[in-house]
Formats: structure tokens, sequence, C-alpha cells
């Protein structure tokens, strides 16, 4: 049968009360941040990661225990070492006489 009027104001009110309540701030899991910042922060390290796997790759005599700052170092020493390389390459065909002169 229909219910009083009493309980139909009593359910508006109820129905009204939960629209009007401001949401409760649900906690993330551990190690789920919701904060945008934490968010961009925790991309940041990810491409940064992922950036040193590949230089890790590309470098000789580089392990996966070595340092990020042992890495640059590496890295950096290997660069050198290639444009030292290159420049000494370029001398020695400039002085060949086998080789046809552009």
């Amino acid at each position: 049968m229909a219910s009083t009027a009493l309980e139909m104001a009593g359910m508006d009110r109820y129905m009204q009360m939960q629209q009007d309540q401001v949401p409760f701030k649900v906690r993330a899991k551990r190690g789920c941040a919701t904060h945008p910042r934490s968010i961009a922060e925790r991309e940041r390290r990810t491409r940064i990661s992922e950036k040193l796997r590949k230089l890790q790759e590309l470098v000789p005599n580089m392990d996966k225990q070595t340092s990020t700052a042992d890495m640059l170092d590496l890295a950096v020493e290997h660069i050198k070492g290639l444009q030292s390389e290159l420049q000494t390459l370029k001398h020695e065909q400039e002085k060949c006489t086998c080789c046809r002169k552009r």
C-alpha cells in the first residue's frame, strides 16, 4: 500500500541530505598517488629511468649496478673518445692519397 505523507517527507529529506553532502576524500592505496604533482613527478622519474636504461645499452662497460653519476661520467668519457676518434679519422682521410677528394 502507499506510504504515508510523513514517510514520504522523511525520504525526501534523506535524499536531499545525500545530494547536499560534500563527498569525503578517498585515500589512495599505498603506492598510488592521486595528487597531480605526485603523478607528474612519478612520470618524470619513469622517463628518466627509461632514458638511463637506453644509455646503459649504448655505452660499453656500463652495468646495471652503475650509479647515475657514474653512468653520466662514463657516457661523457665515451662521447669524448668517439669525438677524438672521429677527428683522427678525418685527419687520416685528408692525408690519404688513395681517397678521392671531394
